[in-house]
C-alpha cells in the first residue's frame, strides 16, 4: 500500500504467481486521480511530480523509467519486486542464504549453511554452483556439437540419397533405352536372317518350275524348227538343255539346323556328332545299356557329358561335368538323321538342372527306312546352348570364378609341395645308359674325345640340368683312355653374372652296389660352367672281366642334384 502522506498516482503491480496464472498480463492498471506531490524515482533517482508507485513495495518511479521497464517485459511487477522474487528463488528456504554451492554427491543446490550446519551433506563432494554449471554446460555443449556433426552427416546422407534417387531413375531410363535398342537390333538381325532364308527358299521353289518351263519351251522350239534349221543348231540346243541340269542340282536345299540362325540375343549352338556303329545288333538285344558317350562344351564354356542308352527307347542323358553354383536355363537339341529330311527326328528341351534325361524314339521305330544307313550306322547330332546371352554371361562368370578358385588351390598345393621339397634332403635324379659301341673310337680317325649327353632333369625350382660323359685318350701315342663326367646347368639365371650353389653327385652303376663308383661335391654353377671330374674312371677298369660295370653291352650312370639350397 502507498503511504497516505504522499500524493501520487498509484499503479497496481501483480505478484509473480498472479502474473504466471494470467494468460495475458495487464501492462497498465487503473490509476487514481492525479494529486499534487513529488517523489524520488527509485531507478533514475530524480525528483518527479506525480510519480508512479508500486502497491507492493511502495517504491516510486517516474513515468519515463516505468515506460522503459514495460517496453522490456510484459510483467506489471516493478524491477525491485522482480529482483526480490529472483533473490528468494536463489535463496535457501531454511538458512536464507544464496544457493551458491552444489552437492555433487546428492546432485542438488545448497547454501553454505546447508554444508556447514546441516548433516545431510557432510563429507560430500561440494563445488561452486557456477563452476559446476559451466562444466556441465561445456560437457553438454560438446555432446550437442557431436550430435550436430552427426546430424550434418545425416544431412549429407540425405543429399546423397536424393542424388542416388535421381541417378537410379536416369539409369532406369538408360537401361530401358539400351534394352530397347538391343531388342530392336536382335529383331532386325532375325528379320534379316528370315528374309534371306525365305528368299533362298523361294528361289529354290521357283527354280525347278522355271527350269521345267524353260525345258518345255525348248522342246516346243525344237518341234517347231525346220529339219535343216534343227540340224544346224543341234549342238547349241543340246548345250542349252544340258545347262538346265547342273543349276538345278546346285539349288538342292541343305537342311536348316538348330545352329543355322542369326540373332544378337541368342548364343550360338555347339554341336557334337555321335555315330552309332553296328546298330542292328542293338535292335535284337532289349537290355538297357550304354552304347556311346561324348563330351561337349557350350558357348559359356560349361562342359557336358552326353551318354546314349538303348533299351525300349533310344535315350540321351545330359550331365554337367562341373556343376554351376546357380541353376541356369539351357536348351538341348537332339536330331536323329533320316535320308528323307522330312522324317528326320528333332527334339528340343529346356532344362535348369545339371542332369537331364530325354527319351528320343522307340527302338522298333528306328527299323523304318532312312534311319539306319547302308553301313549299319545311326547318326545322332547334339546341340547345347545357354537360353540367352544373359545366361551365357552368368555361366561364363561362374565358370571363370570356379577356374580361378581351382587355380588358387593348385597354386597353394604346388607352393606347399615346393616348400616341403626345398627343405628336404632329396635329390632330383637322372639316369644315362650308354651302349659300348658309342664309346668306341672310329677307325682311322684322329679324334681324341667322344662326348655323350643325357636327357635333362629338373630340380624343385624348375631349373634344368644335364650330364655330360666324355671318353678321352691320355695322349696320341697311348691307347689308354679314361672317362670324365660333368654336370651343367641349362636354365638361365636372373643375371648373367649370378651363380647357383648346389650339391650334386655322379655314380657309375655296378651290379653290386657296394662296388659302384660315386663322387659328390658342392659347387657354384652358371650357364658357362661344366662341373665334375676328369678323369672319373679308367676305361680299362670299366672293361675288365667281371668288373660288374658292363651289363647287356652298356654301362649306366646315375646322377642327382639336391633340391635344398646349399649354403
Amino acid at each position: 500500500m502507498s503511504q497516505p502522506t504522499r500524493r501520487s498516482k498509484r499503479f497496481k503491480m501483480e505478484s509473480p504467481v498472479e502474473a504466471a496464472e494470467e494468460s495475458k498480463p495487464t501492462n497498465v492498471a487503473t490509476l487514481p486521480a492525479p494529486s499534487q506531490g513529488e517523489g524520488e524515482c527509485s531507478s533514475c533517482k530524480e525528483l518527479v511530480e506525480n510519480p508512479v508507485s508500486c502497491t507492493k513495495c511502495q517504491k516510486f518511479f517516474c513515468w519515463k523509467c516505468f515506460d522503459v521497464w514495460l517496453s522490456f517485459t510484459p510483467r506489471t511487477m516493478c524491477p525491485v519486486c522482480v529482483g526480490e522474487v529472483k533473490r528468494k528463488i536463489d535463496s535457501c528456504m531454511e538458512h536464507d542464504q544464496e544457493l551458491n554451492l552444489f552437492c555433487l554427491t546428492c546432485g542438488t543446490r545448497i547454501c553454505s549453511g546447508c554444508f556447514l550446519n546441516a548433516t545431510d551433506h557432510k563429507r560430500h563432494q561440494i563445488d561452486d554452483f557456477d563452476v559446476v554449471y559451466r562444466e556441465k554446460r561445456t560437457d553438454t555443449n560438446g555432446k550437442l556439437n557431436d550430435v550436430g556433426d552427426v546430424l550434418e552427416k545425416f544431412q549429407v546422407v540425405v543429399d546423397t540419397t536424393r542424388f542416388n534417387e535421381e541417378l537410379i531413375c536416369k539409369t532406369e531410363e538408360t537401361i530401358y533405352l539400351q534394352l530397347e535398342q538391343l531388342m530392336n537390333t536382335a529383331k532386325a538381325d532375325t528379320v534379316e536372317w528370315k528374309d534371306m532364308k525365305l528368299s533362298l527358299c523361294k528361289l529354290r521353289k521357283e527354280a525347278p518350275v522355271n527350269k521345267i518351263r524353260h525345258f518345255e519351251e525348248l522342246r516346243g522350239k525344237i518341234d517347231g524348227m525346220a529339219k535343216h534349221e534343227f540340224i544346224a543348231k543341234k549342238e547349241e540346243l543340246e548345250l542349252e538343255a544340258a545347262d538346265l541340269v547342273p543349276n538345278s542340282q546346285a539349288l538342292c536345299p541343305p537342311p536348316i539346323g538348330y545352329h543355322d540362325y542369326k540373332s544378337s540375343m541368342i548364343p550360338q549352338c555347339r554341336m557334337v556328332l555321335i555315330v552309332l556303329e553296328n546298330f542292328s545288333r542293338y535292335l535284337e538285344d532289349p537290355k538297357y545299356d550304354l552304347i556311346s558317350s561324348a563330351d561337349v562344351s557350350d558357348s559359356s564354356e560349361t562342359f557336358w557329358t552326353v551318354r546314349v542308352f538303348k533299351g525300349k527307347h533310344l535315350t540321351v542323358d545330359f550331365s554337367q561335368k562341373q556343376s554351376l553354383k546357380h541353376s541356369l536355363p539351357f536348351q538341348l537339341f537332339v536330331e536323329i538323321f533320316n535320308t528323307d529330311l522330312r522324317n528326320t527326328l528333332r527334339v528340343m528341351q529346356d532344362t535348369q538342372s545339371t542332369n537331364c534325361h530325354i527319351d528320343l524314339i522307340e527302338m522298333d521305330k528306328l527299323k523304318e527306312p532312312g534311319f539306319i544307313s547302308e553301313s549299319d550306322e545311326v547318326s545322332v547330332s547334339i546341340w547345347i546352348r545357354p537360353w540367352n546371352i544373359m545366361v551365357e554371361r552368368e555361366a561364363l562368370t561362374l565358370n571363370f570364378l570356379d577356374l580361378k578358385r581351382q587355380k588358387i588351390e593348385l597354386d597353394d598345393k604346388h607352393n606347399r609341395v615346393v616348400a616341403k621339397l626345398a627343405d628336404s634332403e632329396q635329390y632330383s635324379v637322372g639316369y644315362l645308359r650308354i651302349p659300348l659301341e658309342k664309346l668306341q673310337f672310329p677307325e682311322q680317325s684322329n679324334t681324341d674325345m667322344l662326348q655323350i649327353k643325357s636327357h635333362m632333369i629338373k630340380d624343385f625350382s624348375g631349373r634344368s640340368w644335364r650330364l655330360y660323359v666324355e671318353r678321352v685318350k691320355a695322349n696320341r701315342n697311348c691307347a689308354e683312355s679314361y672317362i670324365g663326367v660333368f654336370l651343367k646347368l641349362c636354365s638361365p639365371l636372373k643375371k648373367k653374372t649370378s651363380t647357383l650353389r648346389r650339391r650334386y653327385y655322379v655314380q657309375l652303376v655296378n651290379k653290386d652296389s657296394d662296388y659302384s663308383i660315386q663322387k659328390c661335391s658342392t659347387d657354384k654353377f652358371n650357364l658357362n660352367l661344366r662341373l665334375g671330374w676328369c678323369p672319373f674312371v679308367r676305361m680299362s677298369r670299366v672293361f675288365a672281366d667281371n668288373s660288374g660295370f658292363v651289363r647287356k653291352g652298356a654301362i649306366g650312370f646315375r646322377f642327382g642334384v639336391q633340391n635344398k639350397k646349399w649354403k
